[in-house]
């Protein structure tokens, strides 16, 4: 603090710089208000200081310090820094919670986060280990601004996270595990969307195996969940540790079933918003499906699994033994009912003892809202065999068994193009196309990526064309399937995958109609029920997995460790409320990012330029080749565009996209439909000029693959985005 007036100007310059630049590193930086707002302290007092001292900060702008006056007014061209500060007494910085208040240009004050506050939610979201956190401690106390915080990790969390660590997590036994609960109620009322506006909230859950790790059979059995709403955040129900799975999976269900029949029955009271102001309305809950893969599914419902001659969840088809395989090349069978399952009319079909307790859920189905879910069904199920046919992997590669092995020089082939392809793929995708010679290492995003998108383009004119034909129709029809726009071509799906089932036997034989290929024939029911079949997939589940395991740092415990971090996030984090549906949110759909002054501009456009664009779930990017190709919808007429600046229209009064677009389209196919009814063009005779295109027009971003040997390249639209 500076107190005496008889210090020099030279000394009065180089404390204030000191008291300063402490400030600035206690703020750290990132949340101070934007310039020209006034920033105020909680129980300022006043900085003494002389007469007008002209000060500069990075030798730019000079600081003006009023005498007896509680404000010092300053500018810096260090970001890191606002215009206007108002200081308290700041040699005693040691009082790391100081709340700090900006005012916006409405006059309101919002409160900053504290610099503690904001380093345990940064320890917490990458969940940074103790040992690490506590090493970043010892060098922060290092620091005279720091010099209170706790050196330890632990002592730091139970201080600013209000998590006791002195009582230890409550865990039940499971048979031959533990399991804790978390609470179905306790997540929904936290990560509902404050806009939630229906009267029914329709849950999603998700049961599966989780392995830990490799040297042993420790894993978790988590029960996750998520609402179905605009922004679906998954959250964890129950969760189960042990060597084993739940010996029954009645007693592993039955904190969640009793739970979730009491919010059935009774409903459930949520904080929502009204006019601004949270207001508790009463809702009604619904289990709206449950995915699962094979092999879970039929434990939690006490079945027969995948391997087993009555296994269809769907129908009552009777399986046979052919080429040493289980297959199912009856398309023709009975359907089966809730009624039906309850009663064991096909006995075969369950397992020995007691019914799963899921049928004492009020309504709900245990049949049809089970659904059947595509990642492990198609992606990681039929597409993954397929193209094990075709390189003859494993016990499929004699020539008896499976007659459309590919030669070394297709696959090869295969694989070149799809290695070219790298480049071309959007940012929306986080895996890129690998080598066929990785197949055993493909995730279930790659399989999807080869089957919507490149590949398709990648096996044109290499194999012969009935396995083209035959794979196009399975493109084709989950195209449909996964978007929610090809209502009016569900039924045409239906047929194509009926077809495709049927001659996938007489293509590479009835005994590789598997359990997952006789279930695409029961698809089209789960698009009826619950729409895009994205929405009800296992792939948020699965990636919300990963970051579950993560949470483990060591062997000893682990369901414990979970219970801990989950305890730190609940105290910190909070879902962020948006509301995606408000038409007067609606810049909320359109971001502008990294202004630029690189042109090009036409007539009629001037800055501000963007290089990105984020609308809705759409990223377009005018420096990135793959993520520039949109789709527009102009009076009734389709145009793909590669969009090459983002900037203002004078006479529009709104900000607009300049592109080029492809003067020549043309269908990519005829058969099974004709390409353009599901959004996919041959494209070619890139325009040289440059025209202006309403951001409004957009309806989709394209990804756009050359053919090589041809003299046109394939614009397919992306149908989904990073789920």
């Amino acid at each position: 603090m500076l107190r005496s007036n008889n210090m020099s100007k030279s000394t009065k310059r180089r404390r204030l710089l000191g008291e300063l630049n402490c400030i600035q590193h206690l703020t750290d930086g990132n949340d101070l208000p934007e310039t020209n707002d006034l920033v105020e302290l909680d129980n300022p007092s006043p900085l003494s200081a002389g007469n007008n001292i002209p000060l500069k900060l990075n030798n730019d702008y000079p600081i003006e310090v009023e005498n007896c006056n509680t404000e010092i007014i300053y500018n810096t061209i260090n970001d890191k820094v606002t215009d206007h500060i108002g200081l308290s007494t700041v040699s005693n910085t040691s009082n790391l919670d100081l709340n700090v208040r900006s005012v916006d240009d409405n006059g309101s004050a919002t409160t900053q986060q504290p610099f503690s506050t904001k380093l345990i939610q940064w320890a917490t979201e990458h969940n940074v280990p103790n040992n690490t956190f506590d090493s970043l401690l010892k060098v922060i106390n290092s620091h005279k601004c720091f010099n209170d915080l706790p050196v330890s990790s632990r002592t730091f969390y139970k201080t600013y996270s209000g998590v006791s660590y002195n009582n230890p997590v409550e865990v039940k036994t499971v048979s031959p595990g533990i399991y804790y609960h978390f609470g179905v109620q306790y997540s929904i009322k936290k990560y509902i969307d404050k806009h939630f506006s229906s009267e029914t909230i329709k849950l999603v859950i998700g049961i599966d195996g989780l392995p830990l790790m490799k040297s042993s059979g420790s894993a978790f059995w988590p029960i996750l969940g998520y609402i179905r709403q605009e922004n679906e955040t998954v959250f964890p129900i129950g969760i189960y540790w042990g060597y084993n799975k739940p010996d029954d999976s009645n007693v592993f269900l039955n904190d969640f079933v009793a739970e979730i029949r009491e919010l059935v029955i009774n409903g459930i009271d949520v904080e929502l918003l009204y006019n601004n102001v949270l207001t508790v309305f009463h809702k009604k809950v619904i289990v709206d499906t449950f995915c699962c893969d094979a092999p879970a599914r039929a434990f939690v419902l006490k079945t027969k699994t995948h391997t087993g001659f009555y296994s269809c969840a769907r129908c009552t088809v009777k399986g046979q033994y052919v080429e040493r395989r289980v297959c199912f090349p009856n398309l023709q069978c009975s359907m089966r009912t809730h009624e039906d399952f309850i009663n064991k009319i096909q006995r075969q079909y369950h397992s020995d003892g007691d019914a799963t307790k899921i049928v004492s859920i009020p309504n709900f189905d245990v049949v049809n809202n089970f659904s059947l879910d595509y990642m492990h069904v198609v992606c990681l199920g039929v597409v993954k065999k397929i193209l094990m046919l075709w390189k003859g992997t494993l016990g499929i590669g004699r020539r008896d068994v499976n007659n459309q092995k590919l030669n070394n020089r297709k696959i090869r082939n295969i694989s070149d193009r799809l290695i070219s392809f790298k480049t071309c793929i959007p940012c929306d995708f986080v895996r890129k196309a690998r080598s066929l010679d990785e197949l055993a290492r493909w995730k279930a995003t790659e399989y999807r990526l080869f089957l919507l998108y490149v590949g398709v383009v990648s096996i044109h004119s290499i194999v012969p064309k009935k396995l083209y034909q035959h794979f196009l129709s399975l493109s084709v029809a989950m195209t449909i399937y996964l978007s929610p726009n090809y209502r009016d071509l569900a039924g045409i799906a239906k047929y194509i995958m009926l077809k495709f089932v049927k001659d996938f036997g007489s293509l590479y034989g009835n005994h590789f109609i598997s359990h997952n290929v006789h279930a695409l024939i029961h698809l089209f029911d789960d698009y009826n029920s619950f729409g895009s079949l994205d929405s009800v997939s296992c792939f948020k589940f699965e990636n919300y997995m990963g970051q579950l395991k993560k949470l483990v740092r060591k062997s000893d415990k682990p369901l414990q460790q979970v219970v801990r971090r989950f305890e730190e996030r609940s105290s910190l984090i909070n879902p962020p409320i948006v509301n995606l549906n408000n038409p007067e949110n609606e810049t909320l759909l359109k971001i502008f990012k990294m202004e630029h002054n690189e042109g090009p501009l036409i007539s009629d456009t001037t800055s501000p330029q963007f290089k990105i664009l984020i609308l809705d779930k759409i990223k377009i990017k005018i420096n990135v080749n793959a993520d520039s190709f949109v789709g527009l919808h102009i009076n009734s007429s389709f145009v793909s565009v590669k969009v090459i600046n983002i900037c203002y229209s004078q006479s529009l009064k709104n900000n607009v996209i300049l592109g080029r677009k492809f003067n020549k389209l043309e269908r990519f196919f005829e058969k099974p439909i004709k390409s353009d009814e599901i959004g996919i063009y041959k494209v070619s005779n890139f325009s040289k000029s440059i025209s202006i295109y309403k951001i409004e027009d957009i309806f989709t971003k394209y990804m756009v693959l050359p053919t090589h040997d041809l003299d046109f390249s394939v614009a397919l639209p992306i149908i989904h985005f990073n789920t």
